[in-house]
């Protein structure tokens, strides 16, 4: 039984790999590959493997590592700069997004439904996001900048998500506001008080970083302990362990194992993502996402659409530039994956029905798939649209911050050198 569970798994992970190629060579994200593979093969589908605890646990330290990185690869002052708006949008998207309530009560009569599946749909995926952002080499651009701290505000937004939710199913009472109160707000003096240290540091040395980096295997395990340290820390203190996860990567970000721990986490993070992305495909319900494809197709459509609309008028309204503003909300358009875990506390405390639970789920993986498509299309439109039609008054500048490789624009007069 043993080998047959072996043997199944190694199908799934080649297929997986298989297919990533395929996508990928299409100049489609892998990700959407892996996910496809996970649902044909998972247990609504061939049932060639189950979805285990084991699997979603390793998603999550998948997680982990992103924002680990994400941490390591961090420019602090542009962080900075950026944080009032990432937390102002992330705060009104929030509020905004949680209006579903009047919606889930006119369809199931779920108040507390409502609730859990608004604060579910306000956190955007790091995992995708940041997928994406490699594959359009737009991660130091504005627009990636201003994605990844808005990403960063919204998984901490997860702490006092997660205790409200939990808080659902029991009475309001004041101690119950002061629990949530309290973490907030360490965790946004961690964060504070973090940024404000290390930016005063330009970089510091680690005792015995010279015996870590001797050996790479060694240093890869140096390097992992510090970001699952950091996670397990935050963890203890009642906070998320991505916060912990996060300020470990800004850290060490700071110091001058910087570029080798870059190279040593990477591949690890690139096998954890990958183990997530296929996760994602085994959660989703093959024969209830036939039976309510319908619906599911609607809310997708209208969360996707809806998420990409909202963030993009949030940042109009903060001043953004049209096209930063555009692509940012593409970034953010996919449901996080911290969403399944407010879905499981909401089951658990009965605020979610398990059809409500179901839905959530499905809407969610899918979200997760459709995203880099509607992400790469919209790209692809806008460079047609642009790069075909003679546009009038058309900010050059700007498009050529969006498009620095891409061929101007019919009409657009062409940049001259100094002297010319």
């Amino acid at each position: 039984m043993h080998e047959q569970n072996l043997t199944a798994l190694a199908i799934l992970l080649a297929a997986a790999v298989a297919l990533g190629l395929i996508m990928n060579r299409v100049r489609m994200p892998a990700a959407a590959g892996f996910i496809l593979v996970g649902l044909g093969l998972g247990p609504s589908g061939l049932g060639l493997i189950r979805s285990d605890t084991s699997i979603q646990t390793m998603a999550e330290l998948g997680v982990l590592m992103l924002l680990f990185i994400i941490g390591m690869e961090m420019r602090l002052s542009s962080f900075a700069r950026a944080l009032p708006l990432a937390l102002s949008i992330t705060i009104l998207t929030i509020i905004i997004t949680s209006s579903v309530t009047l919606f889930t009560v006119i369809v199931h009569g779920e108040m507390l439904g409502g609730a859990v599946i608004g604060a579910m749909l306000s956190i955007s995926s790091s995992a995708v996001a940041f997928k994406m952002m490699e594959d359009a080499d737009e991660k130091d651009s504005p627009a990636g900048r201003t994605a990844l701290a808005i990403l960063v505000a919204q998984d901490l937004a997860v702490v006092p998500l997660l205790l409200i939710t939990n808080a659902l199913g029991t009475p309001l009472t004041l101690a119950a506001l002061w629990s949530v109160g309290w973490r907030v707000m360490l965790a946004l003096g961690l964060l504070a008080g973090g940024i404000a240290l290390l930016t005063k540091i330009k970089s510091f040395h680690i005792p015995w970083s010279e015996y870590l980096m001797k050996d790479a295997d060694i240093g890869t395990l140096g390097v992992l302990g510090i970001c699952f340290a950091c996670a397990a820390v935050s963890g203890l203190l009642g906070l998320s362990p991505a916060l912990g996860a996060f300020l470990g990567g800004l850290i060490v970000g700071h110091t001058t194992l910087r570029r080798s721990a870059l190279a040593m986490a990477q591949p690890v993070q690139s096998i954890l993502l990958f183990v997530f992305f296929l996760s994602v495909g085994l959660l989703i319900d093959l024969n209830y996402l036939m039976q309510h494809a319908f619906v599911i197709w609607a809310a997708l459509l209208v969360v996707t659409g809806g998420k990409t609309f909202l963030n993009w008028l949030l940042m109009m309204l903060a001043g953004e530039k049209f096209l930063v503003a555009l692509e940012t909300s593409l970034f953010l358009s996919p449901v996080g994956e911290f969403s399944f875990v407010i879905a499981g506390a909401g089951l658990t405390v009965g605020a979610l029905s398990p059809e409500g639970h179901k839905l959530a789920i499905a809407v969610i993986a899918m979200s997760l798939l459709a995203t880099p498509v509607w992400f790469v299309s919209a790209r692809l439109f806008h460079r047609l649209a642009l790069g075909r039609l003679r546009i009038m008054g058309l900010d050059i500048a700007e498009y050529r911050l969006w498009y620095p490789q891409a061929p101007a624009p019919l009409g657009a007069p062409v940049p001259q050198g100094p002297g010319e």
